[in-house]
């Protein structure tokens, strides 16, 4: 299934309008946590995991409170 919509300006971000039956299709609802992902290019939309919610937050906290060590680790 494929949908053609445009870019539309929020805040000082940018959101795109998902038809309600791509959303349908693809299992999804309005309010839904979602991942954003480039491949070669092209965005990719995808229901967030909670072990990947759990993963990402893990590695916030260890990058803030190893900031000093990653970067004398990257020289």
């Amino acid at each position: 299934m494929g949908a053609t919509t445009k870019l539309s300006k929020i805040g000082n971000s940018t959101g795109v309008a998902i038809p309600k039956d791509v959303l349908e299709a693809a299992h999804m609802a309005r309010g839904e946590e979602v991942t954003l992902n480039v491949v070669e290019g092209r965005i990719e939309i995808a229901k967030s995991s909670e072990g990947y919610n759990k993963a990402m937050e893990i590695g916030r906290r260890f990058g803030a409170r190893y900031a000093k060590a990653m970067a004398a680790l990257a020289k």
